[in-house]
């Protein structure tokens, strides 16, 4: 712990970065800035080898890969993200010619999404570029003091136990 304090302070000392001097308070807008950060490397990296694809593609276009024809509700629950978040990188996916989507044979108002004849044409290009991205994520990863994907489910698995409102009552309460 005085280790992580040492170096923290040797940070500040060396950083006029403000999010960073906020600590704990910015967690969320720093993750975001992180994120955005990864996603621009990811940019650039499809930029480079010559491929029209998006990083905010990859986790719908991914599972569409391994599963197959799949229901937009079922992508959500299988991402944790929300249903309009799928339906607009859907959205994008088919304005590139990537997926096609098909109302449900069971429930007409349903949408099932799956690889088009492009989208599967593009996939072992795709394969090959994500397998180096993960080989260069690794290597950032492991070089890290704290590891930093267990971090990260401890994050979620905290957030799940209970949510960010509920907390803020609970500390009200204790404060009263």
């Amino acid at each position: 712990m005085r280790n992580q304090l040492r170096k923290w302070l040797l940070f500040m000392e060396n950083n006029t970065d403000f999010l960073s001097s906020l600590g704990e308070l910015a967690l969320a807008s720093r993750l975001k800035r992180l994120s955005e950060s990864i996603m621009k490397s990811a940019s650039e990296v499809y930029i480079y080898y010559n491929i029209n694809f998006e990083p905010k593609w990859f986790p719908v276009f991914y599972l569409l890969s391994i599963k197959g024809d799949t229901g937009i509700m079922d992508i959500a629950e299988a991402l944790k993200i929300s249903h309009p978040a799928v339906i607009q990188i859907a959205k994008d996916l088919e304005k590139n010619g990537l997926i096609v989507s098909n109302k449900s044979k069971l429930d007409g108002r349903k949408r099932h999404l799956k690889l088009s004849k492009k989208g599967q044409n593009l996939l072992p290009q795709l394969q090959t570029i994500w397998q180096k991205i993960k080989t260069v994520n690794t290597s950032i990863v492991d070089n890290l003091e704290n590891n930093l994907m267990l971090s990260i489910i401890d994050i979620e698995t905290e957030w799940q136990k209970e949510n960010y409102i509920d907390r803020l009552k609970k500390l009200d309460k204790i404060n009263e």
